[in-house]
């Protein structure tokens, strides 16, 4: 059976530049050529993903938002009527939410800058400040993000009712998929598909979207970064991620690897 590496992107690969260091592109390459897959696994919009993926180079697969889209794999937007609902539901109690098909954001409020992301050299996504629920009911959303910008226990109260996988930020904002999407349901079709291993592969992640993949029995590399309640997931440690943990932690494993 074939062997891979997952790897999260913000607080673990990428930078908070939205770069990826050029140690851990060579460490990244050094595990394609022992021949590791490469499957980068984000809460990020896809093509943000796939954009990425080729600063690094080829053979570089994507799952994004959270495992709610994959090209050919994976395919789970959120219901139309969940849309709408939660559209109503953030207008009347004034939550800040940006809702995001594969190629366009789309805000109900003022957007803020710095989600708007890039999607090739020198572009940026199209989205849509105020938007109204018309101009998204007929589209497929794959993941919306929202902020805490009024009472936090208030408005994660407010989803229990809704049957969609939940992501709380504490004091930051929410992330909501479809119910079926998350890393965890999403690396394991994966698998499957491609007769991967998972118990000779490698979980790289630092926050709590990664739990789902950090619970599958694969060998979990967590971010220096991470909070004490996603170590515990930890098979190792990696540095953090702003001094290339991943790149490091990759090159100890392809020692070791070759040292046995």
């Amino acid at each position: 059976m074939e062997k891979a590496i997952f790897i999260d992107l913000d607080g673990t690969l990428m930078r908070k530049d939205l770069t990826i260091s050029f140690e851990n592109i060579e460490a990244l390459r050094k595990a394609i050529q022992e021949g590791y897959r490469i499957v980068i696994v984000s809460g990020r919009p896809i093509r943000f993903v796939k954009h990425l993926a080729d600063t690094i180079g080829q053979g570089i697969d994507t799952i994004g938002f959270n495992g709610a889209y994959s090209s050919n794999l994976i395919e789970y937007p959120i219901s139309e009527d969940d849309v709408r609902a939660l559209y109503d539901l953030f207008e009347s109690n004034n939550v800040s939410v940006i809702f995001k098909s594969i190629d366009h954001i789309y805000a109900n409020k003022e957007i803020i800058k710095h989600f708007i992301y890039p999607i090739a050299n020198n572009v940026n996504v199209e989205y849509t400040e105020y938007c109204e629920i018309e101009q998204i009911k007929n589209k497929k959303i794959y993941k919306i993000l929202g902020l805490y910008n009024n009472d936090e226990t208030k408005v994660n109260n407010l989803l229990d009712k809704f049957d969609i996988t939940k992501a709380f930020y504490v004091n930051k904002g929410f992330e909501l998929t479809h119910k079926n999407a998350n890393k965890g349901n999403a690396i394991k079709l994966y698998c499957l598909k491609n007769n991967i291993s998972l118990k000779d592969s490698y979980m790289f992640g630092d926050d709590v979207n990664d739990e789902t993949m950090f619970s599958l029995g694969g060998n979990n590399m967590v971010m220096g970064n991470a909070t004490d309640d996603i170590k515990k997931y930890a098979a190792d440690i990696c540095d953090t991620c702003e001094n290339n943990g991943v790149g490091k932690m990759i090159e100890k494993i392809l020692r070791e690897k070759n040292n046995d």
